[in-house]
């Protein structure tokens, strides 16, 4: 409902009104609450005062009343003789007449002579006639607590002329006193103390007993009640603390708050029918006002959803309004026309290419997925050999003519029997064709190609064109998988020579063979498909084995076992392959630990990729490990090879320099297969040349390999290097080799790589020979 404009309206219009309300009722009613404390403040201010002044004036009279007693000749006489029965019974009926609760007769030295009542007597007594006789023995009046109750005290001096004594009277704060008060007051009155009970303050008070019970227990510390005017847990007394000048007695003073309560819920109550009186008034205006205003909104609103809907490519007429609405209404007209322009722009270039006008790899997978499978037909992609060293040498507008021109050529060969014509990337084109394609298609399609395209005047190219073709009936019914095979045939034309390739089964199984070999490799690590075998080097001349050469073995649970160099080729691909020789590394010098614990200083050499030796740290990768095994540089041997020299000669020979300097020794593989083996060999900082086996396996029938291997070796020699064959396979190829004094020799001729125990045991076995 709030997500129309009226409805959003009408509630802006009722919360707009209702905050101004509330926020003048609030402020109301603060305000009143505020004047009806200040006011019951100013009430109970008022009534303490009168309490004071009550007191005070009863205290006057107290003491005019015990003054007539004390100017008494017969009563001055008694005091001097001290007749005890005498001034009891006077005492007493003098006390009686003036309604005092206690009367008593105390020495000049502040010694209690006679009581009308057994009192616990304190020093109090004495301590006031001596604090009045140092002040000239005037009359005293004051508060004092006799028995946990608090009593008004008058002290009197008797003259003879010196004082002979003093007469007190004392008359209870009770019950009597607390009406009294009331009386006057029209304030409920209480005298109260301290008790150890559940029930804190005790006493006497004017309040109804519910009433009292309750508000005492909800006063906590009378001391903030001293200090203030609190109210009680239902707020309806507000109650103040009155200072008798004794420490365990107070009064305190009740104003009853309920009419003041009662006027301010009223006011509330006034309030509450008038903001509902208000919202209702604003509610009936809101909708009316949203009406009249959100009527021209909502014809915009409908001929908006129109144009959005785009059911029609027709224009739609737009509501004649007047005003602002009227210019909006103009704007969202010429807005639909534009967005009509878009549309068909944006639509022509979802599906085309802009470069050349055909279509592009948008376009044709969603043809394919609506015309997939088929069966007669086939998709024939094209690819310009070289184009990006066309548009390095001759820039990109050349390229881009070269696109635009083989586009139109190709439109005018496909004429008929195209279904769709594509630019897939930036040197692919793409035919879907509606008859099936043979050899001599494509032969006649690349005489047709093969003609110069002018760039520009006076200036022509000639492509070279390489030609895939996947028939649908080699098409699956899924886009993703046919685009995938015909990019596996397109790989394969663009590296070979031949005139057309076309798709053949088995190819895609191939491709998911590779996939499969690249993705399992984490796992193949931890589940120990792979593993590690050790190829002896055998010393030519001591005919010893203390070196060998770690060769890696997998298993696949499915594929079976594959040969090495297809998996490290693919992973090196992948950019995985530094993943294996980390794992490599460990697992040799985890092997090399126990060897070498047990007394048998064997040197295993590890190979490395074209990868590996890019990544300047992998000297301190090295070192690392050989710390972690607890083992020597000299455990280690690092094999590389030349063309993985020449990927980044700078950088490679720094890191080769590096483990060089660590102690590490380094050999260069498969010597003498490479392009510029002689002229970078003296740059290289290698300590092992080895001679790749295409010249050590026939060595012994084929005379040309005699020669080089022996001219390899004393050049080797020359520049101060060891010299490994590996390869061997035979007795007379091993006699060769030492006689040209061959430092290390490694072939089938002593031992096919072993796994670690049975490459134990063999060099035993050789070493007892």
């Amino acid at each position: 409902m709030l997500k129309s404009f009226q409805a959003r309206l009408i509630m802006f219009v009722l919360i707009l009104l209702a905050l101004a309300q509330l926020g003048t009722a609030l402020a109301v009613l603060s305000s009143l609450k505020k004047d009806n404390y200040r006011q019951g403040v100013d009430s109970i201010d008022v009534s303490r005062k009168v309490f004071d002044l009550l007191l005070e004036a009863r205290a006057e009279q107290l003491t005019k009343g015990v003054e007539i007693l004390t100017s008494d000749f017969g009563f001055k006489q008694a005091v001097a003789t001290r007749e005890t029965g005498t001034l009891q019974s006077v005492l007493q009926n003098h006390g009686a007449r003036i309604n005092a609760d206690i009367s008593l007769l105390v020495s000049p030295r502040g010694e209690v002579i006679t009581v009308t009542q057994e009192i616990e007597m304190s020093n109090t007594i004495s301590e006031l006639v001596l604090s009045a006789r140092r002040s000239g023995g005037a009359s005293i009046s004051t508060m004092i607590d006799f028995d946990n109750r608090a009593y008004q005290l008058v002290l009197v001096p008797v003259r003879a002329p010196n004082v002979i004594a003093w007469v007190g009277m004392a008359f209870s704060l009770d019950q009597v006193l607390a009406e009294q008060i009331k009386n006057v007051t029209g304030l409920d009155i209480s005298f109260v103390y301290e008790t150890n009970d559940e029930e804190k303050l005790a006493g006497f008070s004017t309040l109804p007993t519910d009433e009292k019970v309750r508000l005492f227990n909800s006063i906590g510390d009378i001391n903030d009640v001293l200090e203030y005017p609190i109210f009680s847990n239902d707020e309806k007394y507000l109650s103040l603390g009155v200072d008798l000048g004794i420490p365990t007695q107070w009064g305190i003073i009740h104003l009853p708050y309920g009419p003041w309560l009662e006027s301010y819920n009223n006011t509330r109550s006034q309030l509450i029918l008038i903001f509902t009186g208000v919202l209702a008034l604003a509610l009936l205006f809101g909708v009316a006002l949203a009406r009249n205003m959100t009527q021209p909104i909502g014809r915009l609103v409908e001929y908006a959803s129109q144009i959005g809907r785009g059911s029609s490519k027709e224009s739609i007429e737009a509501p004649s309004v007047s005003g602002e609405f009227g210019v909006l209404s103009n704007t969202m007209k010429v807005m639909q026309e534009s967005i009509i322009n878009r549309e068909e722009e944006l639509t022509y270039r979802a599906s085309h290419d802009q470069l050349t006008g055909l279509f592009n790899q948008s376009a044709v997978e969603h043809y394919l997925s609506e015309a997939l499978p088929k069966t007669t037909g086939a998709l024939v992609l094209l690819n310009i050999r070289q184009f990006k060293q066309i548009n390095n040498m001759l820039g990109f507008d050349v390229g881009n003519v070269l696109l635009s021109k083989m586009a139109e050529r190709l439109q005018q060969y496909w004429k008929k029997d195209a279904l769709m014509l594509a630019r897939m990337s930036a040197d692919k084109f793409l035919v879907i064709s509606n008859k099936d394609i043979a050899c001599q298609d494509c032969s006649d399609l690349k005489r047709f190609l093969h003609d110069e395209f002018e760039v520009e005047k006076g200036s022509s190219i000639r492509l070279d064109i390489s030609i895939a073709v996947l028939p649908f009936e080699y098409a699956t019914a899924s886009v993703n998988s046919a685009m995938r095979r015909l990019d596996i045939v397109a790989d394969k034309a663009r590296e070979e020579s031949e005139l057309c390739v076309f798709y053949k089964e088995g190819q895609d199984e191939d491709h998911r063979r590779r996939l499969m070999i690249i993705r399992d490799l984490p796992i193949a690590l931890e589940s120990n498909q792979l593993f590690v075998v050790y190829q002896p080097k055998v010393g030519g001349a001591l005919n010893d084995c203390h070196e060998a050469e770690a060769l890696i073995r997998w298993v696949h649970p499915e594929l079976g076992f594959l040969p090495p160099d297809e998996f490290i080729s693919l992973l090196e691909h992948a950019g995985n392959i530094q993943v294996l020789t980390k794992w490599v590394l460990n697992t040799v010098l985890s092997q090399l630990s126990q060897w070498w614990a047990q007394g048998h200083e064997i040197r295993v050499a590890v190979n490395l990729s074209a990868h590996d030796l890019v990544d300047e740290e992998l000297p301190e990768t090295v070192a690392k490990a050989l710390k972690t095994y607890g083992l020597p540089e000299r455990a280690l041997a690092l094999e590389v090879t030349e063309s993985a020299v020449m990927k980044d000669r700078v950088k490679v020979i720094g890191v080769l320099k590096a483990l060089q300097e660590m102690g590490i020794h380094l050999a260069i593989d498969d010597f003498g297969t490479g392009q510029s083996s002689l002229s970078y060999l003296r740059e290289l900082p290698v300590n092992e040349v080895k001679i790749d086996r295409a010249f050590i396996q026939y060595i012994d029938t084929n005379k040309g390999d005699e020669f080089i291997t022996k001219a390899t070796i004393e050049l080797s020699h020359s520049l101060g290097f060891q010299v490994t064959a590996e390869g061997a396979e035979n007795a007379e190829g091993v006699a060769l080799l030492n006689q040209y004094h061959c430092d290390k020799i490694q072939g089938y001729f002593f031992s096919k790589p072993l796994v670690a125990e049975e490459f134990y045991k063999w060099r035993e076995a050789f070493h007892s020979r």
